[in-house]
């Protein structure tokens, strides 16, 4: 019997999908080598904290959808807002805040950066202009375009031509825009996406992105992420390139999922409004500019409801889950209270809204578990 040829065998072997690199400690050739592996951090491999060919591969998806040139993955969709902010701030600076932010990245700039000496000042959530409030100590400004839960859109070519006008950078939080929308090209510097939601499509790890075109600034934030000691573990760098590969399938399909839902939620008299900038509302057009289409993502605003009768309505639903986060193949509901939601008076309001996301089941079933909780809803009072 013929020795099978094992070399020749493994020259033929050509998959598919990337490789795993499990990895901690790596070796070097030469001493010279070791003592100068520092200088790997930005293109090659000095740990397996800094980067894997696992790893490098998911980066480079990334800054291909997002339209940048160098991406840096990290833990959470927050630890991508909130590398950068530490990479780049210094006491004395100033950070300007779109007022309608994810909850936690409000609580770091109100917590942690103002501890640290960095002034923060919030802008109204459908800014057209932050002219009046940029100052010399402003380093940068933050957008979050649509905001999660209530859908308003900041101007953002208007507003990076302002920041970059007083020598300010501009990032966005682009979990929402993600495979949707080049923000590089509207003037953002930054953008920091969640690959929780649809980057990995089926809500089962947190992961972030923080994606530049300038290879300058990626060195500054890639050294500031560094010096934190956070990394992602090469297994979900697998199952988020996995997952990149159906994307825009993904994207699509949500989005056609979702609009017989957003008809019909327009339609319900408990409903004051329907938030889905893609398709309802004054701003659609704004929403045109900056993203090429919808998804599963919207929320609506009730005609008054209390927390008891928002619970009696939530807590019996049997095919939207009550939960945070968003992008799976599940459909989630989330309540939120308006009155706690914002920094700037002008946009203060009071009642609940409800954020939904609209997964892959059946659309029967979805207008059915919803119809339930509204006469739950009215059953309650």
């Amino acid at each position: 019997m013929d020795t099978p040829d094992r070399a020749a065998d493994a020259g033929r072997f050509a998959a598919l999908t990337v490789p795993v690199h499990h990895a901690s400690t790596l070796t070097f050739a030469t001493t010279s080598a070791f003592l100068g592996r520092r200088s790997q951090l930005f293109d090659g491999y000095s740990y397996g904290l800094y980067g894997t060919p696992t790893t490098r591969a998911l980066e480079d998806m990334v800054a291909t959808i997002e339209g940048g040139s160098r991406s840096i993955a990290v833990p959470s969709g927050l630890a991508a807002v909130t590398g950068p902010l530490l990479a780049l701030l210094r006491a004395g600076d100033q950070v300007l805040v779109a007022d309608c932010v994810y909850g936690s990245t409000r609580d770091f700039c109100t917590e942690i950066l103002q501890a640290m000496g960095i002034s923060v000042a919030f802008f109204p959530s459908d800014a057209d202009s932050i002219a009046g409030l940029l100052t010399p100590a402003t380093r940068l400004v933050l957008l979050e375009t649509p905001g999660y839960y209530t859908m308003e859109l900041q101007d953002i070519d208007a507003i990076a031509r302002e920041a970059h006008a007083a020598g300010a950078l501009v990032m966005a939080d682009n979990s929402y825009g993600f495979g949707l929308s080049n923000l590089f090209a509207h003037g953002v510097d930054i953008v920091a996406s969640a690959l929780s939601k649809y980057g990995s499509g089926h809500s089962d790890l947190c992961m972030g992105s923080i994606t530049v075109a300038d290879d300058a600034l990626f060195r500054r934030i890639k050294l500031g992420v560094t010096r934190l000691g956070i990394g992602i573990a090469a297994d979900d760098a697998y199952l988020v390139i996995r997952s990149l590969q159906t994307l825009s399938v993904r994207l699509a399909e949500h989005g056609r999922r979702t609009e017989p839902v957003v008809a019909w939620l327009a339609q319900r008299p408990e409903v004051a409004a329907v938030l889905y900038p893609h398709s309802v509302g004054p701003q659609r057009d704004r929403h045109a500019r900056f993203f090429r289409g919808g998804h599963g993502l919207l929320a609506v605003r009730l005609r008054q409801a209390s927390l008891a009768r928002v619970s009696a309505m939530l807590d019996s639903m049997q095919v939207f889950r009550i939960g945070a986060s968003w992008g799976g193949v599940h459909s989630l509901i989330a309540p939120f209270d308006l009155s706690t939601a914002r920094r700037t008076a002008s946009a203060r309001q009071e009642g609940w809204l409800l954020r939904l996301h609209v997964g892959l089941e059946p659309l029967d079933s979805l207008l059915a578990d919803l119809d339930a909780g509204f006469a739950r809803l009215n059953a309650s009072s």
